[in-house]
């Protein structure tokens, strides 16, 4: 193959979910062109898969987008588009270039209607026709089955249907940091990203997080990161922590930064933010995701391959031996 044209225009952590896919496709064909179509957000990443022949970073409305790359996507026959993000503007998009073959994810959700089941697709019917190949996946997480939904189980399939060979299942991050430091940075840590999915647990189980914090500062040194502009949770931290032993507080850090700070790090915990995992999983980190339990069985779908990673209910994280 030597056109190939991917869309991705989802999140950060859904991006580097796909490095895997982006990587033995190069290694399939490494004197190909790998075009991406990514968000605005996740180009802050994208950049960094230097092997990319050109990456086109959506924006709306759809058909300005469409027309200001026209030269691309209309003057141009791709061997191979795959869709990978679920969204309508990229469905539309693959149906209008021309490719060989035309591969993505449909999405499956079943809706009760007078007592009727009926299922509901994305893309559609009509649409759907357009592609060779598909994978579907059922868009309802509190299916019991999550596991046989693992997104990126799903896009190695769509490879295996298209004989493309599966070097690696790893996650991949060519990250470059020779710009990038910190003073008085340890040479090794735990680093805890608290973002707003922290800010809704309750105040009984934020204290303890913050006392576990406390505690594991005395057998190591622990990192705290937030999302930009930090969060209440975060912020509360920051006010306590400031000025314990051990504990190193960043906010505003740029995706760079926060890349590099998991990069240097043993171990990394989170509430499943995405970014922050599959980051993690590229550098081969200990991956520790602290989530409420209802929730358990809907994160299979985006656990990564070959890492060391734990699962723990928030519950029970005071319980937690680090």
């Amino acid at each position: 193959m030597k056109k190939i044209l991917i869309f991705k225009t989802d999140r950060i952590g859904d991006l580097i979910n796909i490095s895997p896919v982006l990587n033995n496709l190069k290694k399939n064909f490494p004197d190909s062109e790998i075009s991406l179509v990514c968000s605005k957000y996740n180009s802050s990443v994208a950049k960094h898969y230097d092997f990319l022949t050109k990456i086109f970073i959506y924006k709306k409305p759809f058909i300005f987008f469409l027309l200001k790359n026209y030269k691309f996507f209309f003057f141009k026959k791709y061997d191979l588009i795959l869709q990978l993000d679920g969204k309508n503007h990229s469905y539309l998009s693959s149906i209008l270039i021309r490719s060989n073959k035309k591969a993505c994810i449909k999405f499956i959700k079943k809706k009760k209607i007078f007592g009727l089941e009926l299922a509901n697709s994305r893309p559609n019917y009509l649409v759907s026709l357009f592609f060779d190949f598909k994978e579907n996946c059922i868009e309802d997480y509190n299916v019991s089955e999550n596991k046989s939904f693992h997104y990126l189980s799903l896009y190695f399939n769509l490879l295996t249907s298209l004989n493309i060979k599966i070097f690696t299942k790893n996650h991949f991050l060519p990250f470059k940091s020779e710009k990038i430091s910190f003073n008085n940075l340890p040479t090794s840590y735990y680093l805890f990203h608290i973002d707003k999915r922290w800010d809704f647990f309750e105040n009984e189980i934020e204290n303890n997080i913050e006392k576990k914090i406390i505690e594991l500062s005395t057998k190591g040194n622990v990192v705290l990161t937030s999302n930009y502009n930090g969060n209440k949770f975060f912020n509360l931290l920051k006010s306590h922590l400031s000025n314990k032993n051990k504990i190193y507080i960043f906010n505003n850090t740029s995706i760079d930064e926060l890349i590099y700070l998991i990069g240097k790090s043993h171990s990394v915990v989170s509430s499943h933010t995405g970014m922050i995992v599959h980051t993690a999983a590229a550098f081969n980190k200990n991956v520790i995701d602290i989530v409420k339990k209802n929730i358990f069985t809907e994160l299979d779908r985006w656990v990564p391959f070959n890492i060391n990673y734990q699962r723990i209910n928030i519950d029970d994280f005071t319980e937690y031996n680090f």
